[in-house]
């Protein structure tokens, strides 16, 4: 194939990553954003955030899933529309951007692995345990997570860069890390985390059915829905990326202008619109998942003065 068949295929292939976001990118963002925003004011409303942790936790990752939505996957619709990488020409909108999508990420499936840990302790016998997730614990700690991933992700600020119009990652070795960063603590981590806890959590609301019984409903089948769901959801939307980070990391292309390059940027500007339904679907998996959340949900969008606190067999 000579050059010339070359440039051609790698402008169809740009163009193909354009359009892409262009319209699964801003169908994403529309559809992710009102669910976030319907989350948050949600979580905010419902009288239970005033003592349950695993509230907070959810709560703060929902702000985590909109971050990311605004400042991973709104620059790439904008680049879209525009059909050029204006982050290129700006090296400090490149680093942030980059910076701040990677801690949000980060920082969203930190608080939901967080929110399955304490819905774990909320279930075992032993009390102190039960009492262990206070709020102003959860507090602190989504503090913490937060000011943790800022100041360890930090490196993002200093390795990516603007070369040709284009924003990447100059230095090998940190691109490298960047792949395995992103398959272990986008994947494997909050995977393992939400499937053991679940699995704990079901073994211990299994064997004391009795104790929450309340009001004909049992807490195990709500928080089962909700844990199931969030696994599934968390395995189809990362599953792409994981592939793609152990494709990286396996090989690797020299030169940002050939044509194999650009046949992997298109693959992977696909996984990342799949992995950016991670933090899009968590409202819509609420709502099929838990009859609760869309009892409140509808008490809501009708603007009612109040909305049904939920019991802890509520709580899914």
């Amino acid at each position: 194939m000579n050059v010339s068949s070359n440039l051609e295929e790698i402008i169809k292939l740009t163009r193909a990553s354009q359009a892409l976001f262009m319209s699964s990118g801003l169908i994403i963002f529309i559809i992710g954003t009102f669910g976030n925003l319907a989350n948050i004011i949600l979580f905010i409303r419902l009288e239970s955030l005033k003592t349950l942790a695993s509230s907070m936790f959810l709560l703060a990752s929902f702000f985590g899933n909109e971050s990311v939505l605004i400042f991973g996957l709104l620059p790439r619709v904008i680049q879209g529309f525009q059909y050029y990488d204006f982050l290129g020409y700006s090296a400090f909108l490149c680093k942030a951007r980059w910076y701040l999508r990677t801690v949000s990420a980060t920082f969203a499936l930190t608080s939901v692995c967080f929110a399955s840990v304490d819905r774990y302790l909320v279930s075992c016998v032993n009390v102190h345990l039960q009492r262990f997730t206070t709020l102003n614990r959860a507090r602190w700690t989504i503090l913490i997570a937060a000011i943790f991933w800022l100041v360890v992700l930090s490196p993002f600020t200093v390795f990516y860069t603007t070369t040709a119009q284009s924003c990447f990652i100059a230095d090998v070795i940190f691109a490298k890390f960047a792949s395995y960063y992103s398959l272990f603590f986008y994947s494997i981590l909050p995977f393992s985390i939400l499937s053991i806890f679940s699995a704990l959590t079901w073994r211990n609301l299994g064997v004391q059915q009795a104790i929450y019984v309340r009001a004909g409903g049992r807490l195990y089948d709500q928080i089962t829905r909700m844990l199931i769901a969030q696994i599934i959801v968390l395995v189809f939307t990362s599953f792409p990326n994981a592939i793609f980070q152990l494709y990286t990391i396996l090989t690797s292309t020299s030169s940002t202008f050939s044509l194999h390059y650009a046949q992997d940027n298109l693959a992977n500007d696909i996984c990342l619109v799949v992995g950016d339904l991670t933090f899009a679907l968590p409202f819509y998996v609420y709502w099929i998942a838990s009859p609760i959340f869309r009892k409140n949900v509808k008490s809501m969008l009708l603007i009612r003065r109040r909305i049904t606190p939920p019991t802890n067999i509520q709580i899914a």
